[in-house]
């Protein structure tokens, strides 16, 4: 323990260290292109995506993690839980179940991690730069129609989208993000006790980098 105090103590001498485990490689492109278009002087920011995305793996990649750095972001689209919990068999412990008794532990025991969730998933985070809606997605399917319908019709989950050169997807959201900002506040706070419904609190990590509206 001595050991892991000194590392975190070495890391608040100089910048300020912050892992982000994500589920997704959306997530991880678009907090990558975050760090690239912010000054974040005093952060270190870094997107980690977990070789197996299991939750229990997950789970385990966040106390790992929370053992190195300052702070620790777990990111999760929550349409694979509900997916998940849906197919569960009878008797089985479901997916919901498995993320409460995680967050629970975190709750408990450990200061340094905060769990945020998009509902279904990032594009509803993306979807709110271009309009407020409070409709419950059960996958992150119909979302995407409508992003591509409406706003932006060659929208992909690719890297190469999401970094494009002359208009990466940070860029072309920017101008759109205090309202993306507020629209996602309106939708509320994750509750375990109640997934049925929209939720992007993406603008939290906003107000954690200390990056303005």
């Amino acid at each position: 323990m001595a050991r892991i105090r000194n590392k975190r103590n070495q890391h608040r001498k100089g910048k300020r260290t912050y892992s982000i485990i994500v589920d997704g490689k959306t997530e991880v492109w678009y907090i990558q292109m975050l760090k690239k278009n912010e000054d974040l002087p005093r952060i270190d920011l870094k997107p980690e995506l977990p070789k197996k995305k299991k939750l229990s793996e997950q789970f385990e990649s966040v106390i790992e993690n929370s053992k190195i750095y300052d702070e620790v972001v777990w990111l999760i689209d929550f349409d694979t839980i509900l997916k998940e919990t849906r197919e569960v068999k009878p008797g089985e412990k479901t997916a919901l179940q498995e993320l409460e008794e995680y967050k629970n532990h975190i709750d408990k025991n450990i200061t340094n991690v905060e769990l945020f969730v998009n509902t279904p998933c990032l594009e509803l985070w993306i979807l709110l730069h271009y309009e407020a809606i409070g409709k419950f997605f059960p996958n992150c399917t119909d979302v995407e129609k409508i992003l591509k319908k409406s706003h932006i019709k060659d929208y992909e989950k690719s890297e190469k989208f999401y970094k494009n050169r002359s208009n990466d997807i940070y860029n072309l959201l920017l101008e759109k993000k205090e309202f993306a900002i507020e629209n996602a506040m309106k939708l509320g706070e994750f509750n375990i006790k109640d997934p049925y419904k929209s939720i992007s609190e993406m603008y939290k990590i906003f107000e954690k980098f200390g990056i303005k509206k």
